[in-house]
C-alpha cells in the first residue's frame, strides 16, 4: 500500500506593519487591516514602521519646568539664540550647559507666567523677537545689542499685552481679557498701536485667543488671511491689507469649531496648512473653509483618533501647556497634551510623511514645550528644567555622563481581524521581519483574542547596544558610524484560540529601527 503525504492543514496570511493610523473609531473586526489599536514610540517610515527618534539633555539647572522654548535665527549664523522660559523668567540655552543664564527676571511668577508666544520682525533696522505671556506682557529682545527690554508701544499696555503675531509685515497684538487686537504700523516695532474689535463678531463670546496668518488659493490668486479665534470657538478670516480701510479690509467667514483648551498656543503652521485646536479635534482651516464633507468628522485631521481626542480633552482642556510643534527630522506633527502642572505630558504623533497622515502616540518623553531651532532640530523642555534634543537612537543621554543611554521602548497591537470566517482560530506561530542600522532589537510578540487589548507587560531586558556612535559624544575616525540597513527574521511560536486575532509586540530599539512585517501560520477550526 502506497503512502499518502498529509494534507498540509495550516494556512498562511502576510500582515503588513500597520502604516495607518491609531484608530478608535472603527467598531470590531470593521477596522483597517493597516490601522491599529495603539502604537507607542513608532511611526510611518520607510520600508514599515520607524521607532522615533531618541532623545539627549542639552541644558540643565533651569530650576522650574520649561513652559516655553524660543528659537531664534539671526542675521548670521553667531547671532542665532536659543530662550527658554520658566516661571522666574527667560534664559539663555544657546550653548549646551549646566549653568544657564538669566536674563529676564519676571515680575509675576504666577501660574501663567512662562506660557508664552513669540514671532520674529525683520525690518531694515534690523532682527527682533517678540515674547508674550498671560502674566507679564510684551518683551522684545533686540539683536544688535543681544538684550531684552519691555517692549515699548503706546495706546495699550505692554503688561496687558498676551499673545503676539506678525502679519503682512505688521505687529499684532492681543489684549489678555478682552477680544482687542492692537497692530503696529508697518514694518514698526514700536510706537503707537491701534485698536481693532474682532470680538464684535464673537457670536459664542470669550475673548481674543490669538491671531494667525494663513496662506491659500481663495480663488483670485494665492494671499495671506488673518485668522482670529475666540475662547468661545468662533473663527474668522479677515483679508485685506490696512485695518484702518473698512473698504479694503474685512471679515470674508464666520465659522465655529466648538471650545478650545486653555492657553493660546492652539494653532499651527504644518506644510503650508494652518491646523486648529479645538475640544473635538484638530482642523485644517482649508477643510473648514471648504466644506464638502457629509461626515463632520472627516473634516478634523484627528478623525481617526476622534475618541481618543475627546477622552483627553475632558480631563485636561483646562490645564496650561496644550501646544503644537513640527518635528522635521522625525517627520511628524507633535500635539503636547497636559497631564497635570509639573508632570510630564503625553504627546500625539501626526506622521507627515505617510499618505495617511496617521496618528501614534509617543512616551517616555518629559515634553512640557517644544520648538524648532537651527537645522530643522527639535528641542524641548521638561517639567524638571532642563531642556533636551530629539536627534538620535538613543533615549537618556546626560551632560554628566554622555556614554549613558538607554534604548528606546516601543509597542503595538494591530488591528482585529476574523480573517474572513467567524470560526475560530489557533495562531502557531510568526514571522517577524526587521530591519535596522544596528543589531536585531530584542521584542516579545504574542497573539490577542477576543479583543483582549492589554499590552504586554514586560519589555525584554537584552537590549543591543547602539548600532552606531552617539553624536556629540563619538570622536570621527575612530568610532562606529551607522552602516547599511540590515534584515532580520525570526521564528517565534504562538498561544491562544479566537474568533478574531491580533497581534501584540513590545520591543526594544538602540539604532535606526523599522519594523516591516509580519508572516503568520494558523488553523480554523469549529464556530465554537
Amino acid at each position: 500500500m502506497a503512502l499518502r503525504a498529509q494534507r498540509q492543514s495550516a494556512e498562511l496570511i502576510h500582515v503588513p506593519a500597520p502604516m495607518g493610523s491609531v484608530n478608535t473609531i472603527s467598531a470590531g473586526s470593521l477596522m483597517p487591516p493597516e490601522d491599529c489599536i495603539y502604537r507607542y514610540n513608532l511611526t510611518p517610515g520607510e520600508y514599515g514602521l520607524r521607532v522615533r527618534l531618541g532623545e539627549r539633555e542639552w541644558v540643565t539647572g533651569l530650576g522650574s519646568e520649561v513652559r516655553s522654548l524660543i528659537p531664534f535665527t539671526g542675521s548670521t549664523a553667531s547671532a542665532n539664540r536659543l530662550f527658554a522660559v520658566t516661571v522666574a523668567g527667560i534664559w539663555d540655552v544657546t550653548s549646551s550647559t549646566t549653568t544657564p543664564t538669566q536674563l529676564v527676571t519676571f515680575g509675576t511668577q504666577d501660574d501663567d507666567a512662562g506660557w508664552g508666544v513669540s514671532k520674529v520682525m525683520v525690518t531694515a533696522a534690523g532682527h527682533f523677537l517678540f515674547y508674550a505671556d498671560e502674566s507679564n506682557g510684551l518683551y522684545i529682545y533686540t539683536e544688535s545689542s543681544d538684550t531684552w527690554a519691555v517692549a515699548s508701544i503706546a495706546g495699550v499696555a505692554a503688561s496687558a499685552i498676551a499673545f503676539v503675531a506678525v502679519w503682512k509685515s505688521r505687529v499684532w497684538l492681543v489684549e489678555k481679557g478682552t477680544g482687542l487686537g492692537w497692530y503696529l504700523e508697518t514694518n514698526a516695532i514700536s510706537g503707537v498701536a491701534a485698536p481693532f474689535n474682532f470680538g464684535a463678531h464673537f457670536a459664542h463670546g470669550g475673548d481674543l485667543r490669538g491671531l494667525w496668518s494663513w496662506t491659500y488659493d481663495g480663488g483670485a490668486g494665492i494671499d495671506d488671511s488673518l485668522v482670529a479665534v475666540s475662547g468661545g470657538g468662533d473663527v474668522l478670516i479677515y483679508q485685506g491689507t490696512n485695518p484702518a480701510d473698512i473698504d479694503t479690509f474685512g471679515a470674508k467667514g464666520f465659522w465655529f469649531i466648538g471650545g478650545v483648551p486653555k492657553g493660546r498656543r492652539i494653532a499651527s503652521d504644518a506644510g503650508g496648512e494652518l491646523l486648529v485646536m479645538s475640544t473635538t479635534g484638530l482642523l485644517p482651516m482649508s477643510r473648514l473653509t471648504v466644506g464638502g464633507s457629509n461626515q463632520v468628522s472627516a473634516q478634523y485631521a484627528t478623525e481617526k483618533i476622534g475618541n481618543l481626542w475627546n477622552k483627553l480633552m475632558i480631563s485636561t482642556a483646562n490645564l496650561s501647556g496644550w501646544a503644537m510643534a513640527i518635528h522635521p527630522l522625525d517627520a511628524t506633527l507633535l500635539v503636547i497634551v497636559p497631564v497635570g502642572p509639573g508632570l510630564a505630558t503625553r504627546q500625539l504623533a501626526m506622521s507627515l510623511n505617510a499618505p495617511s497622515k496617521g496618528w501614534s502616540e509617543y512616551r517616555d518623553l518629559n515634553m512640557t514645550s517644544a520648538a524648532v531651532a537651527y537645522a530643522g532640530t527639535l528641542y524641548y523642555g521638561t517639567p524638571e528644567g532642563t531642556v533636551r534634543i530629539m536627534d538620535g537612537y538613543v533615549d537618556g543621554i546626560t551632560l554628566a555622563d554622555p556614554n549613558s543611554y538607554a534604548a528606546i521602548q516601543w509597542s503595538l497591537l494591530t488591528s482585529f481581524q476574523n480573517l474572513g470566517t467567524p470560526n475560530q482560530k489557533r495562531m502557531m506561530d510568526v514571522r517577524t521581519t526587521f530591519i535596522s542600522e544596528g543589531a536585531p532589537p530584542p521584542y516579545a510578540i504574542e497573539a490577542r483574542y477576543r479583543w483582549d487589548i492589554a499590552e504586554i507587560g514586560t519589555t525584554p531586558s537584552d537590549a543591543a547596544a547602539p548600532g552606531t556612535a552617539l553624536w556629540d559624544t563619538a570622536t570621527w575616525d575612530d568610532s562606529d558610524w551607522a552602516p547599511e540597513y540590515s534584515s532580520s527574521q525570526q521564528i517565534r511560536g504562538l498561544t491562544g484560540m479566537g474568533p478574531e486575532v491580533a497581534l501584540a509586540v513590545r520591543g526594544t530599539a538602540a539604532a535606526r529601527t523599522i519594523l516591516v512585517d509580519f508572516a503568520v501560520r494558523f488553523t480554523v477550526g469549529g464556530f465554537w
